[in-house]
């Protein structure tokens, strides 16, 4: 959404041009102007006060109410966005800017249908405005409308053929659609109009990954690294085309790098943990799952995991402990069913593993059907 922000801003600066300074209005637009440059370079409070001067000199000035709306958006303040739409549009019923920012605010409330009707009305009203059908074809890639993504990212296409972000964006919908071809296409133009755009490789690298081309993919999270040092989702990423390819050493190097970046995410430990468990590195794997677990308490199927490596390392009671706790969290986990009766198995209590492998072959756990078997005759 960067260009698109700028592009509205660009936009302010135009509507501030059409407007005369004399007569009674004088005052009240020059504060007009001045908001919308202050707003131009992220003045926000300051833009707000001008706002709100020049509405209280002229409270028929429709643009103002559009204006300040639109500050009141890029500063999360949706309700106070929509209300301020709500009058110019009062003022104003073609005003087809502040349609368009009331359907940002409405999408930010999870409001989809109050946001696709704004999005229409705004194109019904300015039908050459790439960016607001970039906002209705987000909004269908979000409902999981990918053919009406398509079809709305290509109109913004159409309108501003440079428009990486639309290629972007269309990409992951083609990709939804299953056509990976027209996504990949759409992917490598994003990078072509935008070659330093981190989001369009990360992007790109997971077509080419469920694609099974895993050392295309492990290039362009490496490009998107580059671009962003500290790009979660591109670490995580990487790291798991690594260890699909049995580069365990480089997974590790990953996910420790993620928790460089950020030690409060579970994501970097469980990974990291998944891959020691691989390679049998059991007492780190413990380590890291211990981690997990303290910093997200309520994740069950960590608990799970930690049981596997304490079964590994033959702690049957604490493996059994850890099972419990993941069915205590979720009662139908059938893996963790299957789990605590072989611990329960092993550590002498054959009665009650085969009450949980039954358990866990009632609920379709196929292992489970076999262990019952061969234990519980």
């Amino acid at each position: 959404m960067r260009k698109l922000i700028f592009i509205e801003k660009v936009l302010i600066v135009a509507t501030i041009l059409l407007f005369s300074t004399s007569g009674f209005c004088q005052s009240a637009v020059e504060l007009y102007k001045s908001a919308g440059k202050k707003a131009i370079d992220s003045e926000y409070d300051a833009a707000l006060a001008d706002y709100n001067k020049a509405i209280e000199l002229n409270p028929e000035m429709a643009v103002a109410y559009a204006g300040r709306g639109r500050v009141k958006y890029w500063i999360s303040d949706f309700i106070g966005a929509i209300e301020d739409c709500n009058k110019c549009i009062e003022l104003d019923p073609v005003n087809a800017s502040a349609y368009s920012t009331r359907g940002l605010s409405e999408f930010q409330l999870r409001n989809y249908d109050g946001a696709k009707a704004n999005y229409t009305k705004a194109i019904q009203l300015d039908p050459e405005n790439a960016d607001v059908y970039f906002y209705r074809g987000t909004l269908k890639y979000e409902t999981e409308d990918y053919s009406g993504a398509v079809a709305d990212f290509s109109m913004a296409i159409k309108i501003f053929p440079d428009n990486a972000d639309a290629y972007n964006s269309r990409g992951l919908a083609k990709n939804e659609l299953k056509d990976e071809k027209g996504a990949f296409d759409d992917l490598t133009k994003a990078i072509e109009i935008s070659p330093f755009f981190p989001l369009a490789y990360y992007n790109r690298g997971h077509v080419t990954f469920f694609q099974f081309n895993n050392t295309k993919c492990i290039d362009d999270f490496t490009k998107a690294i580059e671009l962003d040092p500290n790009y979660i989702d591109a670490y995580y990423a990487r790291g798991h085309a690594k260890k699909h390819r049995h580069d365990y050493a480089g997974a590790i190097a990953d996910f420790t790098k993620i928790i460089e970046i950020d030690p409060t995410t579970t994501t970097g430990y469980g990974d990291r943990a998944s891959v020691k468990y691989t390679t049998k590195d059991f007492a780190g794997a413990l380590e890291d799952f211990n981690k997990d677990i303290e910093i997200n308490p309520d994740y069950g199927e960590a608990y799970n995991n930690r049981g596997l490596v304490k079964y590994e390392l033959k702690d049957y009671k604490g493996a059994i402990a850890d099972f419990s706790k993941t069915l205590q969290l979720n009662p139908d986990h059938d893996e963790a069913h299957y789990n605590r009766g072989m611990a329960k198995i092993e550590s002498g209590s054959k009665e009650n593993g085969c009450i949980d492998l039954k358990k866990s072959s009632e609920l379709g756990y196929a292992k489970a059907k076999e262990a019952v078997a061969k234990f519980c005759k």
